[in-house]
């Protein structure tokens, strides 16, 4: 008996490329849309990217917790407008609520897919492509896929040859161009790479978690790179949003709320305040008009324009997800309501100075001790 617990499809919707996304060839599968390129410039275009498949500003999103009051397709396109086009979304999420909002983009968006399931295996990889062909009907407004990652459970006895041959199925099939894991420690990755490599076919990503106040990946970020492998990183703001430090010891409640212990905070205060120090100096450089550049003063400019409540602030969860960045992974930021939507927004066009991360680093290992 085995189980394979998750699966991830990435679509392409569309086959428009602009400065913001630049496609791999798209096969003979592939499906054209009239879509329009976002004005928002991809900042890291000259990026030394782990293979072909580009992700616009090496930032994505999720909608799965959303419960936000406003129009969940306006929140969609704005953050789409603003050159963030990478959306996950699971096999909790309301998929006809999100189908219905991305059949009115007119801008080119990538939909990641979870899809959970247990199997018994009698047919080995061919689970893994029924599985997969159930996840794209359930999302109705999805035509082909166009990354595939799967799973499996550490319980399954599946190996990773038929991981490897179901996800080549997969795309036989045409239901994916592309293929990815999961989870999946630096040794075996190796391995999985190579079974691929035999198969004529390239492994393009490995999500797992990472964050501030959980580190213990961070060798996994530096294995996929060495490999070509792109890290998709989850909960980029830890559990119960730990590193977004919107709780602190000098204000345990957000919102009122209170989410954690004062002995908890307190263990977490020199991460947190040191959030809190470099923000200020980000929010110097890069505030609205901040001159760093043509590209990031436009764009501020007339993403903030004539906005009271949008102020274009530096946040201290927006230092923590940037922090993932430099780290060289691709965070996918939980979106609730329209407030952590334009949060995600001002995540792009600055970066993190060496010495900053550096400075975060030390911090975070403080608060472990």
């Amino acid at each position: 008996m085995a189980m394979i617990q998750l699966f991830w499809a990435v679509i392409l919707i569309g086959t428009t490329t602009s400065n913001a996304f630049k496609s791999p060839q798209p096969s003979s599968r592939s499906f054209a849309l009239n879509l329009k390129p976002t004005f928002a410039p991809d900042f890291y275009d000259k990026y030394d990217h782990e293979n072909d498949f580009r992700i616009p500003n090496r930032i994505g999103f999720t909608m799965d917790k959303w419960n936000g009051k406003e129009d969940p397709a306006d929140v969609l396109d704005s953050i789409v407008e603003a050159g963030i086009t990478f959306l996950s979304c699971s096999d909790d999420s309301d998929k006809d609520l999100l189908g219905s909002a991305i059949s009115k983009q007119e801008y080119e968006v990538l939909v990641a897919c979870s899809y959970n399931a247990r199997f018994k295996f009698s047919g080995g990889e061919g689970s893994i492509v029924n599985a997969m062909e159930e996840s794209l009907r359930k999302l109705t407004s999805i035509s082909e896929a166009k990354l595939l990652q799967a799973r499996a459970s550490r319980f399954s006895l599946i190996s990773l040859n038929s991981i490897a041959d179901g996800l080549l199925e997969c795309i036989d099939e045409g239901f994916c161009e592309h293929a990815g894991v999961i989870d999946m420690a630096p040794g075996k990755l190796r391995s999985m790479v190579r079974k691929m490599e035999q198969r004529d076919e390239s492994l393009l990503s490995n999500q797992f978690e990472f964050n501030l106040v959980n580190r213990k990946n961070e060798k996994w970020i530096r294995k996929c790179k060495d490999l070509g492998v792109i890290p998709l990183i989850r909960n980029p703001l830890g559990k119960d949003l730990l590193a977004s430090a919107r709780w602190t010891s000098d204000d345990p409640l957000y919102q009122g709320k209170r989410s954690f212990s004062n002995k908890k905070l307190e263990k977490y205060e020199p991460l947190h305040s040191m959030q809190f120090g470099i923000l200020e100096k980000v929010q110097k450089r890069v505030g609205v008009g901040a001159d760093r550049g043509p590209d990031l003063k436009d764009y501020r400019a007339r993403r903030y324009e004539g906005k009271k409540k949008k102020s274009g602030k530096v946040t201290p969860a927006q230092i923590a997800i940037n922090y993932v960045i430099a780290k060289g992974g691709v965070p996918l930021v939980d979106i609730y309501d329209e407030e952590t939507a334009d949060e995600l927004i001002g995540c792009v066009g600055w970066k993190l100075e060496k010495d900053e991360v550096d400075l975060l680093d030390q911090a975070s290992e403080l608060s472990k001790m």
